[in-house]
């Protein structure tokens, strides 16, 4: 069991979820991202593929309301 390296409360458990995401005032879900969750603080150790495509998604949706705004 790995205990999260943010708070050290909790240890991290491994499974799939919908991430909410949140840039100037406007909302989406990234979805299905896998990784360690706490179940503590909330926070996510992904590995570096899961971190590229969550990235990658965030960035498009910053680009999405750029061009709409």
């Amino acid at each position: 069991l790995m205990i999260c390296p943010v708070c050290g409360v909790a240890a991290l458990v491994h499974e799939t979820r919908d991430l909410p995401y949140s840039d100037r005032k406007e909302s989406t879900w990234i979805l299905a991202v896998t990784g360690d969750f706490c179940p503590a603080c909330g926070d996510a150790l992904l590995d570096a593929r899961e971190s590229a495509r969550v990235s990658t998604a965030m960035l498009a949706f910053k680009e999405q309301i750029d061009a709409t705004n």
